[in-house]
């Protein structure tokens, strides 16, 4: 009987508690709403219905006449399908890419659409595109300085600049496309960081001192690690700030990026922590670069990337066709397909589709992507 009234009189103060209880949150908790939302969301990873086949392209393999640059599309696109093509990482499509008067990515999604090809616009976000020339004269502070000289490359250290770019990649998903690639998601090489006096006395605010003040720049200076870490962590933090926009527009796509093979040095030497990314839940689709002839490296790399990715995101190994880091034959591209399957990697993508000729396609499609 006790038992009875105790949960009687409980029942009756949670209806009063609810009937009584203002319904009312303020600003502050709406915004933690909306940011836990948004954190929840990246855990929903994107997961291809079948093995990716990608392929980077650009702009420059077709003609800058819109009805000529169509027909192309058409007679490459249906070769591309007949190998299996899934998706292509498309450079320089939007408008604010390239100096052609005709929409380039509206056409480019019919005729890739039309063949269930997707197409995921690629951004360099330190390059300075045709359509952000005037901002960036207006703004001669977001370029990069480096020790001895001005930099014609955005740094993405600066705060204002990181907006500037989510802004501008934002307008893409005004399209029908089916993902956002980035490229150049990093400083240049050999820790190219910026020494501009903004960026310097950011630094200093926090650490008491400016890297030129430094008097050994390795990583036997604890600052100077520091200096190495502050910079990548702007990168992520460009990253996770276009991967919530895409949560943001309520669209289902993936963010994939294309980077450095190796991790640990790509953290250091580059401010690219991808593995970082990847442990965050901000990326779906990483892309190593593994740009070489020898087997057994682009195995040992391969199987490094899948290992980091732990079913967190998806791996399209990076195959060279032609690079400036080695040329493939037909026969190692095959291989490399093949050891990209073994190695348990969610697909390929090729660099790049100016040099991927009918030699490749036709290699391919006799083996490997035989239907």
């Amino acid at each position: 009987m006790q038992y009875k009234a105790f949960t009687r009189i409980l029942a009756i103060g949670i209806i009063l508690l609810i009937c009584f209880h203002p319904a009312q949150t303020t600003a502050q908790e709406e915004t933690t709403n909306i940011r836990q939302s948004v954190i929840s969301a990246r855990q929903h990873h994107y997961i291809p219905s079948r093995e990716a086949r990608a392929i980077w392209v650009s702009t420059s393999q077709f003609s800058k006449e819109k009805e000529k640059a169509q027909i192309e599309m058409q007679e490459l696109f249906i070769k591309y399908a007949q190998i299996g093509i899934t998706d292509l990482f498309a450079f320089s499509v939007l408008k604010w890419q390239h100096k052609m008067d005709w929409d380039f990515l509206d056409v480019m999604l019919k005729e890739a659409h039309a063949r269930n090809i997707k197409v995921h616009p690629c951004i360099c976000p330190s390059h300075i595109y045709p359509g952000w020339e005037k901002t960036v004269k207006e703004h001669p502070e977001w370029l990069m300085k480096t020790i001895k000289e001005i930099s014609p490359k955005l740094n993405l250290a600066l705060k204002e600049v990181r907006d500037f770019v989510i802004a501008e990649i934002v307008t893409a998903l005004e399209y029908d496309i089916d993902g956002i690639h980035l490229d150049g998601i990093r400083f240049q090489t050999s820790q190219g960081f910026s020494y501009d006096d903004a960026t310097i006395n950011a630094f200093k605010k926090e650490y008491g001192v400016t890297p030129l003040e430094l008097r050994w720049h390795n990583c036997g200076s604890t600052e100077w690690c520091e200096w190495l870490r502050w910079n990548g962590n702007h990168v992520t933090t460009l990253v996770r700030g276009i991967k919530d926009s895409i949560i943001e527009s309520g669209k289902d796509i993936p963010l994939s990026a294309a980077v450095f093979p190796d991790h640990e040095s790509a953290k250091l030497l580059i401010g690219q922590d991808w593995k970082g990314w990847v442990d965050e839940g901000i990326i779906d689709i990483i892309c190593p670069m593994i740009y070489t002839s020898n087997q057994d490296v682009f195995r040992k790399y391969t199987k490094r990337a899948v290992e980091v990715a732990k079913g967190k995101c998806l791996v399209y190994p990076g195959i060279a066709v032609s690079t400036s880091h080695n040329k493939n034959t037909p026969e190692d591209v095959e291989e490399q397909i093949i050891i990209s399957r073994e190695e348990n990697a969610d697909g390929v993508v090729f660099f790049s589709g100016s040099s991927f000729s009918d030699s490749f396609l036709n290699k391919l499609k006799s083996y490997v992507f035989k239907k």
